[in-house]
Parts: C-alpha cells; structure tokens; sequence
C-alpha cells in the first residue's frame, strides 16, 4: 500500500493509504478535519474511510464512459481509479490532492490551474486506436465524471472543458448552446457554451468557472449536512441543509433550474450536475454556481414520435411538471419567454445530424413548455 497525504491545497487534510487499484484503504491520521472536502468528515474510522472512497469515486472517470475500455488497454491499467491516483487526483474542479508521503512536491508546482498538464488522456477518448508506447498520465482528465467524452483544452492561455454528444443523433452539444440562449434571454445566471466541430463532429466548449481559490462542492455532498426531518421533502431538506452552511442565494437558484429543466425536459439533473463555490482559504461560501451541465435535455434521447412527453425527472420529484410545482416566485425576465422556442429552433437546424421533422417538433415542445410555464406563473 501506498502513503498519501491528502491535502487542500497546501493544507494537510490525512495521512491515507492507496492500493495498486487506486481506491482509498486505510486513514492513518487526521490532521485539518475543518479543511475536509464538505460532508465527509467523521470521527468515526470506518464510516470516514468510507465516506472518502465514495467521495474518490465521484472524481474518477465512471465505466460507463463512451472509450474508457480502450482507454485503460492504452494505459494499461484495470481501474479508471488508476489513472487519478497518477495524476494525483488533481482536479480543475477543486484544489484537493494527494501528496506521496515524503514527497517534496507543494500545490504551486503540481495544481492545474497555474501549470500544464498533458492532452493525452482526454485525446484518446477522441481519437481512433493508436500504439503510442508512453502516455502521460498527468492531467485533469482523469478526474472528470460524466458518461460522455470530453477533455480539458487550452485556448488563448483559458481552460475550456470540450463534451461530445452520444451516437446516434450527437445532440447534446447542441442543446447545452440552447439552454445557454433561453438562460441568456431570462436572465438566469449560467454557463456560457459555444458550437465548434471536430472531425466532422459536434463539441461543445465551456469555459472553466472554477479559479485557484474556489471549489465547486455538488449538491450531492451538502444534502446530507443534517438529518432529513419527516416534515421535509427533498427539496426543503437542501434548502435547510444550505442554511445551515450559509449558503447565499440558494433558493431563487434553484427555482431558475427548474423553471430551466421543465422548459427543456432535462432528464438528467442529478445531485452531482448542480451545487454550489465555496472559497478555499476562507471556507466560506459564494453561492451556487452558475447553471451548467443541460445537455440531456430536449428529448434527445427519444423517438420523434415521444417528443413532449413528460419523461422521469430528477432529483426533487419524478416529473418536470411535478417540479414546477416547488417553484413559488417569480425569478426569470418572463418577457423573454416567448422567444424561446425560436432560440431552441434556431440551434438545431444548425445540426446535419437532425431531420426537420425532429427539430421541428422539439422546437414546439418547446414552446408548449412556455405556454405551460406563463400560465403557471400568473398563477402565483
């Protein structure tokens, strides 16, 4: 077993021990529990141990990524697990780490933020086989979760992460570009995605919104601060967990994703794809983060003959329609509203991959979604 400090930053968090499978065995000391990545700290041996791997998990590539099996023959590892304990689990999404005991390395000569890193990994869920005998495994990219392909870019001396879309249709690039015009038109604070092609196929690009001083902790992490009274629901127990933190701005935040996700039908807005910035040498919370991640959204995953259907939702209730019921103020330039289902149209007839007859009929689910949304508003 191999000995790792986990560190924030330059603060020691743990003495921990790795097995050649990259997982998390032992905590062999404890040194800035306060420092500790939200939500995981315990006394208790076993369930921090536990609570860590789950934590490690969350970082490393899953298995159901498009190309990982090529990926790990590549590198010739067993485990995506591997690979983040070798580029030491730096991340550009936090400044966490793992410093080998009786190493003299320091945050300012390994982090990602202020330093390069190698393309290699995050190229090769891109590119067609290749027998490239050594590949440098120092990178952010083996820290990115997410099913689809994607990597981590430099442009202009800026971070951008790069996403694919899934086979048959590639479609999620193009709704991330839609989601950022409606969010642009209502006003809704959010990431900002842009449409380039490579190999004749659709990315899309988002620039970092995490700097060297904040971290991005999910919502997956904040809502089990304290235990869920039988009174909650989900939505009020993250609510009550963010008051609890001093989380600014929670509540309107919210309210804007879901009016966002019904118009959209996004399907995939779990725990891990919202939550919040917290400052790292202060510990203190800024707020949420700008709305991101909206890719699964707008049908894409169904027949044409499903589009407008109300499809299992996450996370508060099971459908979208269900959700727009927690809403309970006004919180969008709803006299934007009305341009929606133009901005959505506009975008998808840009794609080859999509026939007039889909784009046509996702463009007035759409507008369906704002007529639903304006009559329930002037409800409130």
């Amino acid at each position: 077993m191999e000995q790792y400090i986990l560190m924030n930053k330059n603060t020691p968090l743990a003495t921990v021990t790795l097995s050649d499978a990259g997982y998390l065995t032992d905590v062999l000391a404890i040194h800035t529990p306060e420092a500790f990545p939200i939500g995981i700290f315990t006394e208790q041996k076993a369930q921090l141990l536990d609570r860590l791997n789950q934590w490690w998990r969350s970082r490393i590539i899953p298995a159901s990524r498009d190309g990982l099996r090529y990926v790990l023959h590549l590198y010739d590892v067993d485990s995506p697990a591997v690979l983040s304990k070798r580029s030491l689990g730096l991340s550009l999404s936090d400044q966490y780490w793992l410093q080998p005991v009786g190493s003299e390395l320091n945050w300012n000569a390994v982090n990602f933020f202020t330093n390069d890193f190698s393309r290699e990994l995050g190229e090769a869920f891109f590119q067609k086989e290749s027998s490239r005998p050594a590949i440098n495994p120092f990178t952010p990219d083996a820290s990115s979760n997410g099913w689809l392909k994607k990597k981590w870019v430099r442009i202009d001396g800026a971070t951008y992460l790069a996403k694919a879309g899934s086979a048959p249709l590639l479609q999620q690039p193009y709704n991330e570009v839609a989601a950022d015009k409606l969010l642009t038109a209502l006003e809704a604070p959010h990431v900002h995605y842009e449409l380039i092609m490579e190999n004749n196929k659709p990315l899309c690009l988002c620039k970092n919104f995490i700097t060297a001083d904040t971290e991005f902790v999910p919502a997956y992490f904040i809502k089990n601060i304290v235990p869920r009274s039988n009174n909650d629901s989900a939505y009020t127990h993250l609510l009550r967990c963010a008051e609890q933190l001093s989380i600014p701005g929670v509540d309107i935040f919210l309210q804007q994703m879901l009016c966002l996700d019904y118009l959209i039908e996004n399907s995939d807005r779990h725990y891990g794809n919202f939550g919040f910035i917290r400052n790292v040498n202060t510990l203190k919370f800024l707020g949420p983060a700008p709305i991101f991640d909206n890719g699964t959204s707008l049908w894409c995953e169904s027949l044409n003959t499903e589009i407008g259907q109300f499809l299992p939702a996450l996370p508060f209730k099971e459908t979208q329609k269900k959700q727009l019921a927690l809403v309970k103020r006004h919180c969008l330039n709803e006299a934007r509203l009305n341009v929606c289902q133009q901005l959505v149209e506009g975008v998808l007839q840009a794609s080859s991959y999509l026939d007039k007859e889909r784009v046509q009929r996702i463009s007035e689910a759409v507008g369906s979604r704002v007529r639903g949304l304006q009559h329930y508003l002037a409800s409130l």
